[in-house]
Formats: structure tokens, sequence, C-alpha cells
């Protein structure tokens, strides 16, 4: 009897493993069923949102007043004024005689010259300004209006590209800021027609410099786009009083003689004499101040 009790229980186990093989196969099978109703829905979803945008761009084109446009940089800025000169051409869907085509750019209006089926002109757009063009079409003193590209920070197009930060340790002991373990990271990436120049480390107390420390940039490579990098060594101490506050930044000069505050490291003692350790993001290089012979050209975010 015994015998036969154990040929059930083997039995039994068999039929348990069969059925647990049976269950994973269905468990994948499901699994693999729910991955590709889920891939058919993104598939659906990804199709609906083209069709969609589809949609939208040929409304868009029928409710223009072009049948074309096209705004084109020049490669190069203007030394003087730090100007690029921009050419616009546009296309009217409809022409007949009399029609004139300006284009309205902060407040001044630029009339644009028929070549052909196609209205042009050249003008000199400021890098450090809104570009938000606009074409203005005139038809017996009916005006049509239509805003073009928009184009935000058009510097960055021309200006260099800067990243950094101290990666060293700071502590502060009797009245000194104490820099130790590391230095100044620097990495500046030129356009496509200008590089730095002329590079250097400012330490500034409460809006006065206490030291500056120029950087060999003579291995410098003026290729395009090229990133060039430098590791500057920091100050060892810096003795600080109540309410001073110690900004640490690099000042490059490019070919066009504009300067570029970036700041990397900034440290305060409060009016007890006690280091302020809660630091603004902003101090740690990522915000970038541009000015030109003592004139702001952008208006950083201090926060």
């Amino acid at each position: 009897m015994k015998k036969y009790s154990n040929y059930i229980i083997i039995a039994l186990i068999i039929i348990n493993i069969f059925n647990i093989f049976k269950i994973n196969n269905l468990e994948r099978s499901m699994d693999n069923y729910y991955l590709q109703i889920v891939s058919g829905i993104n598939r659906n979803n990804s199709e609906i949102s083209n069709i969609y945008s589809n949609i939208d761009s040929i409304l868009e084109k029928q409710s223009s007043l072009l049948d074309s446009h096209k705004i084109e940089f020049g490669e190069s800025l203007n030394k003087d004024n730090l100007t690029v000169p921009v050419k616009f051409t546009v296309v009217p869907k409809e022409y007949s005689e009399g029609l004139t085509v300006n284009i309205q750019l902060n407040d001044e209006s630029f009339i644009l010259n028929k070549n052909g089926t196609s209205f042009e002109t050249t003008i000199d757009a400021d890098i450090f300004e809104t570009f938000q063009p606009k074409v203005v079409i005139s038809k017996d003193g009916i005006q049509k209006t239509e805003s073009l590209d928009e184009y935000y920070d058009l510097y960055n197009k021309f200006l260099l590209q800067l990243e950094g930060y101290y990666n060293g340790s700071t502590r502060y002991s009797n009245g000194k800021h104490i820099y130790k373990g590391g230095n100044i990271e620097l990495r500046i990436t030129n356009t496509d027609d200008n590089m730095p120049e002329k590079v250097s480390i400012i330490y500034d107390i409460n809006g006065s410099i206490l030291r500056e420390d120029e950087v060999d940039i003579s291995q410098f490579s003026n290729e395009n786009k090229v990133t060039n990098f430098i590791n500057a060594d920091i100050i060892d101490e810096v003795e600080m009083d109540a309410n001073d506050v110690l900004t640490v930044y690099a000042n490059i000069q490019d070919k066009y003689s504009i300067n570029y505050k970036y700041v990397v490291l900034r440290n305060e003692v409060d009016n007890n004499g006690e280091p302020v350790f809660r630091r603004p993001e902003w101090s740690n290089g990522s915000i970038t101040e541009i000015t030109r012979n003592g004139k702001v050209l952008n208006v950083p975010n201090y926060r």
C-alpha cells in the first residue's frame, strides 16, 4: 500500500511541475500580449500626434500670407556695433501692383525690394536685442501682419560658450577662508569666428579687486567649435571680516573686446563673523555677465 502511495505522490509532483510550467508559459504569453497592446497604443498615439501635427502645419500654411520665407544670418559680427547682417527673402501668396512688403523689427520698419516674385532686404541686427521679426504686407491702405521665426539669445550664435567650477574644498578658520585640494577648471568653446584672447582669474571682495592672475592661453586652438581647457591654481587663503563677500570669477576677453564674467566661487561671512554656507546656485559656474567698455550687454538672473 505504501508503495502505491509513493507512486501517487510522485505523480502529483510531476503534475504540479507540469502545471507550474504551464502557468509560467501563460504568464509569459500574457506579458507578451500586454507589451504588444502597449506598443500598439503608443504607435497609434504617435500616428495620431503626427496626423494632428500635419493638419496644424497644413492649416498654418493655408492661413499664411506667404508662400515661403527665408532668414539668413551673416557669418561674422560687425566689431564696431556688434550687429550681424540678416537677409530676409519673402514670397507673398498673392501679388498685385502697388503691393509693398516691410519687415518690422523692434519698433523699426525696413522696406523689402521686389526681385521677381520675391521681396528681399538685408538689415543689421543687434545680437543683444530680441529678434522677433514680423512681415507687413500693405495694399491700398490695408495692412496684414504675420510673425516670422523667433530667435532668443541671438548672441549665443556668435559669442564664446563657457563652463567651469572650483573642484576643491573650502573651510573657514580664524577669520580666513582656506582652499585645499583643488583648482579652477574652465572650458571655453570657440564659435565660427570667435575665440578667447585673454583670460584671468579675479578675486573680488565687496566689489574691489583683491588679486588678478592672468592665465597663459598661448597654446589654445583657434579652430572653429573647439573647446579649450584651463586648470588654474586657486589662492591658498583669504582673510575675511564680518559682512565680507568674496567672489572668484574668470574674466575672458574675446576678439571683439567683449568681456565675460564667469563666477566659479562665492564665499560670505555674516555680520557675526560666521561663514555663510548657503550659496546662490549661480555662484558655482552657471551664469555669465557680458560687458563691453563697461556697458552690460546682457542681464544675468542673479537670485
